[in-house]
């Protein structure tokens, strides 16, 4: 099984919401993650996606980059939540669509060294929603916790 095949049937099996949508994991990186979701399960009574959809997407990718993150270390993760976020609906999004969820390195490298010696960290990710003909519809914000077990890592 492919990381993307196991990335995805961990959140299937993890969070109930993720089968409903028929997200699908298009790219993974150290510092990008993306994830697809077709319009046909996320639309709204108004015919473009749901904003609930776009939002759970934007968390998804963010939080998938976050446990990513982790364990591209080999760390065990014993806990990932998100703490706070923030979300901007720019334009309907009236196609598929993809959330890009993104890290800057000097980001990364600052979380990744507070929770090897702390065994906690936060971490401030950014996404985007875009379809095939247009980009930003959507952006987000979010900053997860994470933490591991220093005694096992």
């Amino acid at each position: 099984m492919n990381l993307n095949e196991k990335y995805k049937q961990e959140l299937l099996n993890s969070i109930p919401v993720v089968t409903g949508m028929e997200i699908d994991i298009k790219n993974i990186d150290k510092f990008e993650i993306s994830l697809t979701a077709p319009l046909s399960t996320n639309i709204n009574y108004e015919g473009t996606a749901f904003g609930g959809s776009l939002n759970t997407l934007c968390i998804l990718a963010s939080y998938l980059m976050t446990h990513h993150s982790v364990r591209s270390e080999k760390l065990e993760l014993s806990s990932l939540v998100i703490q706070d976020s923030s979300i901007q609906y720019l334009k309907p999004v009236q196609d598929d669509f993809i959330a890009t969820a993104k890290i800057e390195e000097k980001e990364l490298n600052r979380f990744l060294g507070l929770i090897s010696v702390k065994g906690k960290s936060r971490l401030n990710v950014e996404a985007t929603i875009s379809t095939l003909n247009d980009t930003e519809l959507v952006k987000f914000k979010g900053r997860f916790v994470a933490k591991i077990d220093l005694t096992h890592s």
